[in-house]
């Protein structure tokens, strides 16, 4: 599996839409939150086992934030 460098920085964008700090995201998948801001920039070149994590957490953030809105709007405390 061959993961597009560009992708990967959408999601991690998209990840930040949705209230992920780079900060968190790089304390998850063990790196300096540096490198995160490094990578989306191009200056640096993640590991693909290290792009991976950060996607796998990625994807799992925003869902546990798209639930907790579900369960809100559920409850009629917020619109969409």
């Amino acid at each position: 599996m061959e993961l597009e460098k560009e992708k990967v920085i959408e999601r991690i964008k998209e990840g930040k839409s949705y209230g992920l700090s780079y900060s968190k995201l790089a304390r998850e998948i063990g790196l300096q939150p540096i490198t995160i801001y490094m990578f989306i920039n191009g200056t640096y070149n993640m590991s693909k086992p290290k792009q991976l994590q950060a996607l796998c957490f990625i994807e799992k953030y925003i869902e546990q934030v798209k639930e907790q809105l579900r369960i809100i709007e559920h409850k009629g405390l917020c619109t969409k």
